[in-house]
Parts: C-alpha cells; sequence; structure tokens
C-alpha cells in the first residue's frame, strides 16, 4: 500500500512538471541560449540534439554554408576546438525565428589580434529545433588611402 502511494505521488509530481519542461524546450529564445551554452563549455552532444537533421550553417565557419548535420556539428566542433565563447546581450524572438546579439571570443580570433568582437545572429526553427544558424561576417574594414 505504501508503494502505491508513493508511486502514485511520484507520477502527480511528475505530471505537474509536464508543462514547465515542455515550456522550455520549445521556447526559440531559451533553445537558441541552450545551444550557445552547449558551445560555451564544450558539448557537442548537447548542442547537437538542438538541430534538425537537415540543418544548414552559415557564418564565418561555413562559407559556403554547412548543409546537414554532419557538417553542421564538424564545424561546431571546431569551434570547440578553438575555444569559442559567446556571451549573448540580447535576443528576440519572432515567431520561428530569433535574432540576437553576442560577443564572441576564440583563438582564432587571438590569433587575427582581436580579442573579442559583436555579432549577431538569426536563427530559425522548425518543429522546436533549429533548422539554419546564420551569424553574418562582420564588414571588410575600409581600404586605406594615402
Amino acid at each position: 500500500m505504501l508503494h502505491r502511494a508513493a508511486s502514485a505521488v511520484l507520477f502527480a509530481a511528475l505530471v505537474a512538471m509536464l508543462p514547465c519542461l515542455g515550456l522550455a524546450q520549445t521556447d526559440p529564445v531559451a533553445l537558441f541560449r541552450q545551444a550557445i551554452d552547449a558551445r560555451n563549455r564544450g558539448d557537442i552532444a548537447a548542442m547537437m540534439a538542438l538541430f534538425t537533421g537537415d540543418a544548414v550553417r552559415e557564418d564565418g565557419s561555413c562559407q559556403p554554408p554547412c548543409v546537414g548535420i554532419a557538417a553542421v556539428r564538424s564545424s561546431f566542433q571546431k569551434n570547440i576546438d578553438e575555444h569559442f565563447q559567446a556571451n549573448v546581450i540580447s535576443a528576440e524572438e519572432a515567431g520561428d525565428a530569433v535574432t540576437a546579439r553576442a560577443e564572441i571570443s576564440s583563438d582564432a580570433l587571438r590569433a587575427h589580434g582581436i580579442e573579442k568582437r559583436m555579432t549577431s545572429y538569426t536563427i530559425l526553427f522548425r518543429g522546436g529545433k533549429i533548422a539554419r544558424w546564420s551569424s553574418p561576417l562582420p564588414p571588410p574594414p575600409p581600404a586605406k588611402t594615402n
């Protein structure tokens, strides 16, 4: 009898938690932040679990765009290997898209004499997962004139 009562309490607690868990997993801004956090801590498996199988990435790491989960995973693993870090400054949802700004740093940027720089993201979602990850390259510096 005690076992049944404990099982009923556990079941009720799990049912009560489901709406909260579902909300966190379908909120595009929360999913984007989860992806950034996973990359920052080097957890490629957690990051890739947030992407569709046919995801596309287009940014400084993927020119031309990386298409498909294997190519996207490889590009993000390279980021992790070069200690890429992003500090999200702002993120806004608009339907199935998130636009965000972040301060980024990495070994590759430092090798070019850049300690940190700002970047922007446009992330498109489909079915609660990231389908397109885009972060445009900054414009080239103006040409020097003598």
